[in-house]
């Protein structure tokens, strides 16, 4: 299985629970204030976990990335104990631009658009997990049948349309 499998499940999972926790239109600032509350509290939404978040700089483009770093919750642990592989350091990270960085005229109106500009999702020492196992834990433990048909639902990590 191709290490593709595991990013879209990781981004699958995380774009449900933050869609629960700030809603698409929501305010950026607010947002951004409530997430980097939540990552410094290590704060749990239903199968994932808040564990940080940072900015840092992006030595390329002379602008500033901002990671959010989330494991899986131990409720969603717990949910497949008799699973062999160990799954409690599985951390992942979204990266998005830093809104200040952003040009006034790409600037997103809501959150919703802010996290659509992601510009990717790191799965840290991704090369120390066997990725068909933490996929088949992934499928045991996480409901997926919501994003297995995209089409009759809008991702919450997509841009609005204007």
């Amino acid at each position: 299985m191709e290490q593709a499998q595991l990013f879209k499940r990781l981004l699958a999972m995380t774009e449900n629970e933050i869609s629960s926790f700030v809603k698409h239109d929501d305010d950026i600032s607010k947002s951004l204030m409530k997430l980097d509350l939540a990552a410094r509290t290590r704060h749990i939404i239903n199968a994932v976990q808040f564990e940080d978040m940072w900015q840092q700089p992006n030595e390329e483009s002379q602008t500033f990335n901002i990671h959010l770093a989330m494991k899986l919750s131990p409720m969603t642990l717990s949910s497949c104990l008799n699973f062999e592989e160990e799954m409690n350091c599985l951390e992942w990270r979204l990266v998005l631009p830093k809104y200040a960085d952003i040009k006034e005229d790409a600037k997103p109106a809501c959150v919703g658009d802010y996290l659509a500009m992601m510009k990717q999702i790191d799965i840290v020492d991704i090369n120390n997990y066997d990725i068909t196992k933490a996929c088949t834990y992934l499928d045991q433990a996480y409901d997926f049948t919501a994003f297995m048909n995209e089409q009759k639902q809008r991702r919450p990590f997509t841009r609005s349309r204007q």
